[in-house]
Formats: structure tokens, C-alpha cells, sequence
């Protein structure tokens, strides 16, 4: 019976040790839930918020960090991604979240805050809007923010649904990029996933057919402006 509790020892503690952390191991949140080990810089779980240091860490094994900020507004936009969609299945003229008319004309809006555009002809009317997402506060691939710049552009070069980026995925590129409408340098519009929420590098994107309404029968290279703000 004596060998028998000693057997039934020697494997529990067998058990606990193998369970038991390093000496070098952090323990960032409840413990047993969100570990960290200094040496692999290995998470066990993914998407933990560090009090400690006030960041986000987003990576399974990457150890990439969004600052306080960037993880806010990130909640904040998947939280409103639903409300989004929902609103965004109807866009009639009348439901548009952007201004009936602006002054000036032949010109797209972009409010990457409401995440939709409008397309405002000659008089400055609104003609046809649709819903957007923009560039992300953070890009875990090129290890830095990836906002859309703001401001007031104009279109200078167009493509078809041929169109594809010459940068991402990085090191390789190739993402297709359809009906894009470059405004500046590498930044453009073009069809692609609209999740909700701002989720690219820096483009703008709209759904398919929408990039391809305004790529064929409303921007004028040399002539259209694109104004973005968030």
C-alpha cells in the first residue's frame, strides 16, 4: 500500500513540474491564461491587452504591439462593424450617412470615420455612395501605422480589373487590386473586402462593382478629386 501512495506521488509531482513556468517567465493577466516567456518572447494566447505597459499585443507568436490608442480605435471600429453593415445594405440616396451636396464638383468623398464614399458630380450633387474601409492604425507585416493619408487629391492614373499592387503581400505583391484609381504615390481605390471597419495598408477600399462604376463612368484622370478624412 506504502509503494502504492508513493507511485501515486512521484506522478502528480511529475505532472506539476511540467506544467510550471520558467524562471524567466512573465505571467500578464490572470495566470495560466495570458503567458509570456522572456527567453522565446512565445504568447499563449493571442490579442491580450498588457495593463503593465499599456499595449496590445495582436500576434499569436509575433510579439507586434499596438500602442493604447490603436487598440482602442480598433475596438471601437469592430464595434461599430456590425451597426455598419446593417446600415450600409441600403444605399439609396436618401440613407446616404455624407452631405446630399458639397460645393464643388466631379470630386469623391471619403469619411473613413462613417467608412463609407460619395461620388459628387459637376454641380456638386451626390450621385452614388457605397461603404469603405480605410487604412488600419497598425500593420503587424510592415511593423508600423498604415493609416490612409487625409486630405484633397486628384486622380492620376486608372486600371482595370487587371490591377494589382506591386508591394503586398510584402516581398512578393501581386494583391489584386481592381478598378484602382491611384490619388498619390502607392495609395488608391479599388474593389476588395469591405469588413466594417478600417482593415487595409493604406488603400481605400469599395466593393467590386462599385470601383467599377466609378472607374468606368465617373473618374476623369487628370481632373477628379479624391478628399479623405477619417
Amino acid at each position: 500500500m506504502l509503494n502504492k501512495y508513493i507511485a501515486v506521488g512521484v506522478i502528480w509531482s511529475t505532472a506539476l513540474l511540467s506544467f510550471s513556468p520558467s524562471v524567466n517567465a512573465s505571467y500578464y493577466g490572470p495566470r495560466n491564461t495570458n503567458y509570456y516567456d522572456r527567453n522565446t518572447g512565445y504568447y499563449e494566447r493571442s490579442g491580450y491587452y498588457d495593463p503593465r505597459g499599456g499595449d496590445y499585443y495582436d500576434g499569436y507568436s509575433s510579439g507586434h504591439r499596438y500602442k493604447r490608442t490603436a487598440y482602442n480605435e480598433n475596438r471601437q471600429m469592430k464595434r461599430r462593424s456590425t451597426a455598419s453593415k446593417s446600415v450600409y445594405k441600403d444605399t439609396s440616396l436618401d440613407k446616404s450617412p455624407l452631405p446630399s451636396k458639397v460645393s464643388g464638383g466631379n470630386i469623391i468623398k471619403v469619411d473613413l470615420g462613417k467608412l463609407a464614399w460619395g461620388a459628387y458630380d459637376d454641380q456638386g450633387n451626390l450621385v452614388k455612395w457605397g461603404p469603405a474601409s480605410g487604412g488600419k492604425s497598425y500593420c503587424p507585416d510592415i511593423r508600423r501605422g498604415c493609416r490612409t493619408v487625409t486630405g484633397t487629391y486628384t486622380v492620376y492614373s486608372k486600371k482595370g480589373p487587371e490591377c494589382k499592387s506591386s508591394r503586398f503581400p510584402v516581398g512578393k505583391g501581386g494583391a489584386p487590386m481592381p478598378y484602382c484609381m491611384h490619388f498619390k504615390g502607392g495609395y488608391a481605390m479599388h474593389g476588395g473586402q469591405v469588413p466594417g471597419y478600417n482593415a487595409s495598408h493604406g488603400c481605400i477600399r469599395m466593393l467590386v462593382g462599385d470601383a467599377k462604376w466609378l472607374n468606368q463612368n465617373f473618374v476623369r484622370v487628370g481632373s477628379t478629386r479624391v478628399s479623405i478624412k477619417y
